[in-house]
């Protein structure tokens, strides 16, 4: 008898583990599947084309070169693209 009661205490804490473990997967997969139409909002970044760096866009040196606008991490890259790039 002390032996059916100790099996089903068991049987009863691994139910209840496995419960908890299935229950936080499913909340986690839901979480997640509502998360995935987000976007983290940030500052925009823009890519240095002199020094291949990315810079945060309102920090940026910005320089129109050939009709484009073009930005830089500091007005040293701006030169040094420019003077490359004259034609």
């Amino acid at each position: 008898m002390i032996r059916f009661i100790v099996l089903l205490l068991i049987i009863f804490s691994i139910y209840t583990a496995l419960k908890i473990v299935v229950r936080s997967a499913v909340k986690g997969y839901r979480e997640e599947e509502k998360g995935r139409g987000r976007q983290i909002m940030g500052d925009e970044m823009v890519l240095d084309p002199e020094c291949h760096t990315y810079v945060v866009k309102d920090r940026a040196v910005s320089r129109h070169i050939r009709g484009t606008l073009t930005h830089f991490c500091s007005n040293a890259c701006a030169r040094r693209y420019e003077e490359k790039n004259r034609a």
